[in-house]
């Protein structure tokens, strides 16, 4: 026994080197003013990226990798350059649990700090290159990485901040590691010989956007309405267009693809039954993840475009409303109507009414599609949810409901008024038919 716990304090002296005493979380010590070696760097950024969740303080540690205010050449440098090396490595196999770079950046400014977050988005791009994607997902991670490269910083030992970005480095590290895995976003399946699908036509795209961008900027309510209803209609009209043409082709079952929403704070609980409502009526199915602040949407690609474009605009115009003061005369009105209560109760009361005004236009849209297109359009739609229903089930096999509680009355009855404002009587048409 006593040779085992002699060749132990043999080993932690060669992991940390001699010299002066620095007290670690636990009673133990780090017997190091300075980690001169790689290997005593990486020991150190390990236990302080565990020290938090291990209930012990990373301070210490934290202060041993960032050293004395003049540190000996080239040693902030290797501090620097393992850091930035631990960030890649974990983000790289981050990437390899589902995680993508947009993922990774939105997880962080929520887990960590600005600063944090900068670093690992500083190497995404080189987790990427290391992580080579799939074929299906290059172009999308590539197109996350362009968005990303304005917030991208990296860890510099001449920077007159390095004791506190050490610390965030630690941090961010820390955030990679203790990331749990995510069900993987796979590409749709493609009929044998079809090509790749063509997507939303861009001219469609550019109209639905600059009505979107009117109606958030107008500030007339019924003109509003007016931009956001046509933007939906637009929208239908192309997707059941779409898919009274696919009914007409050859075999093949439906494509389904998924995508992630992430949800800014605050009430992002709120927000995702929102979400859900909206994917609900466009024949999709959205799953909530509320620790991350975010919700996975499954669905055929023409419905997720429809469920973007609409949730957005929707999530907009609630918003809008939901900071309007009560119409009631007084001061304590108008600030009840700031209360987190409030906005939550009316957040809700939106969503719930909006999901039965999507219903009902749903089912009058596709009634007047089958109108037009016949009733081989009904089984492209069902086999449309079968598909998605199976893609859920595969990708989260064990899902729980989630309950809301209204506590703010005034709340929910301005959210169900706000949501009767929005114009969504729209009855579109096939594309191309008179």
């Amino acid at each position: 026994m006593a040779t085992k716990h002699r060749s132990r304090r043999q080993a932690k002296a060669r992991r940390h080197g001699n010299g002066q005493r620095i007290t670690s979380p636990g009673s133990r010590s780090i017997n190091s003013p300075w980690p001169s070696s790689p290997e005593q760097v990486d020991a150190l950024i390990v236990e302080a990226a565990h020290a938090d969740c291990e209930g012990h303080d990373p301070s210490p540690l934290i202060a041993a990798l960032a050293g004395p205010d003049e540190p000996h050449p080239g040693q902030r440098e290797l501090v620097s350059d393992r850091l930035t090396a631990a960030l890649t490595v974990n983000a790289t196999l981050a990437m390899h649990r589902g995680w993508e770079p947009l993922d990774l950046s939105k997880a962080s400014r929520r887990l960590t700090n600005a600063t944090a977050a900068g670093f690992i988005e500083g190497v995404l791009a080189e987790a990427v290159r290391r992580r080579r994607p799939p074929t299906w997902a290059h172009q999308r991670w590539e197109s996350q990485l362009d968005d990303l490269a304005g917030g991208a910083r990296r860890l510099r030992a001449t920077a007159q901040s390095w004791h506190t970005d050490v610390g965030s480095a630690v941090w961010a590290v820390s955030a990679l590691v203790h990331l749990r895995p995510l069900p993987e976003l796979v590409p749709a399946r493609r009929r044998v010989g079809s090509g790749p699908r063509p997507g939303i036509d861009p001219g469609l795209l550019a109209k639905v956007r600059a009505l979107l961008a009117k109606a958030e900027a107008t500030g007339f309510e019924e003109e509003a309405e007016a931009f956001l209803a046509k933007a939906q209609e637009l929208m239908a009209r192309n997707n059941l267009d779409r898919a009274a043409l696919e009914g007409m082709s050859e075999g093949g079952e439906p494509d389904v693809e998924a995508l992630r929403c992430w949800l800014d704070d605050p009430y992002r609980k709120e927000k995702s039954y929102l979400a859900h409502v909206v994917a609900s009526a466009n024949r999709c199915r959205a799953i909530a993840d509320h620790e991350l602040g975010m919700s996975t949407i499954f669905g055929h690609p023409d419905d997720l475009d429809a469920f973007e474009v609409l949730f957005t605009a929707l999530l907009v115009h609630a918003s809008k409303h939901m900071r309007l003061p009560l119409r009631k005369a007084g001061s304590l009105e108008a600030e009840r109507s700031k209360r987190p209560s409030y906005r939550r109760s009316f957040l809700i009361a939106y969503a719930d009414r909006i999901g039965a005004r999507l219903r009902e236009a749903s089912e009058a849209a596709t009634r007047a599609a089958v109108e037009e297109a016949g009733r081989s359009l009904l089984p492209v739609l069902a086999s449309r949810e079968e598909h998605v229903e199976g893609a859920v089930h595969k990708s989260f096999p064990k899902l729980s409901e989630t309950r809301f509680s209204v506590r703010d009355y005034e709340g929910w009855n301005a959210g169900r008024a706000a949501a009767d404002l929005a114009d969504l009587s729209a009855r579109p048409r096939l594309a191309g038919r008179g």
